[in-house]
């Protein structure tokens, strides 16, 4: 038999990889891994000057080093506050994006103003709580440990910066603007940004694709890395071939489709 030969965008050309609040690229030491010319680097403001706004970061991060359009449009995938950016990208400069990867975000971002109060004032319970929700039920200790050293890894008003980013993000009639292969990827037990967002992307913008993954909360690219990694693959080799197609027909999407992108 012969060696399948893996195209540029699955080898991970031009991917670049957006991570949430109150992360850091290393909560894409998966996909890394797997798109091994992929890109991921923290959002800007992580020691200070964080941006407050969607608009904020999407300056910044195009005006950074080494951002240069003429490599080519780029293949973005955002998580939560980074999905939200992605979006932002692809609707304001859309020359400069290929394609998009949403995993566990929204067209409106709203953050629960009791826990946002709380984070601004660093308060200890607040962060904790947030970071309680960011992965499903019963996940293993070693995952939660990690997760919650990512999230301490960002001061208080870094975490609270980009909260607020996200609390004033709202595209929702702008979905319809949007003309580019889309991959939505939902995790199941999400609780900060829930399957009706990711199912809310998916019918609005025309031909996006929608994987909603078992076994997961929002650090759906930690807690089931495998089953995302075959999804973003998919979507990747097919828009090499030019023809991203669908990995999830809608009608499936709490059905059959649930079940077949678990991550055994």
């Amino acid at each position: 038999m012969g060696t399948a030969v893996l195209g540029t965008a699955a080898l991970g050309d031009g991917l670049l990889l957006l991570h949430g609040a109150g992360g850091r690229a290393l909560a894409w030491q998966n996909q890394l891994l797997a798109f091994p010319r992929a890109r991921a680097e923290d959002l800007p403001g992580r020691a200070g000057d964080t941006p407050r706004s969607v608009d904020g970061f999407l300056r910044a991060l195009r005006e950074a080093p080494g951002q240069d359009a003429a490599h080519g449009p780029l293949i973005l995938a955002g998580h939560s506050l980074g999905g939200a950016i992605a979006l932002r990208w692809a609707l304001v400069y859309p020359e400069e994006v290929r394609a998009l990867v949403l995993m566990c975000t929204g067209a409106r971002l709203r953050v629960a103003p009791r826990i946002l109060e709380g984070i601004r004032a660093a308060d200890p319970a607040a962060i904790e709580q947030f970071g309680a929700m960011w992965l499903g039920t019963n996940p293993p200790e070693r995952l939660r440990e990690k997760s919650l050293a990512l999230l301490h890894a960002a001061p208080p008003a870094v975490l609270a910066a980009d909260l607020e980013a996200a609390d004033g993000f709202d595209v929702m009639s702008e979905l319809d603007h949007l003309v580019l292969p889309v991959l939505v990827i939902c995790g199941a037990e999400d609780r900060l940004t829930p399957v009706k967002y990711g199912r809310y992307l998916h019918e609005r913008i025309a031909g996006s694709e929608m994987v909603v993954i078992e076994r997961a909360g929002h650090m759906v690219m930690l807690e089931q890395p495998r089953a995302v990694n075959r999804a973003m693959r998919s979507f990747l080799e097919r828009l090499d071939q030019g023809d991203p197609g669908r990995v999830a027909r809608p009608h499936e999407v709490q059905g059959r489709e649930v079940g077949d992108a678990r991550d055994g």
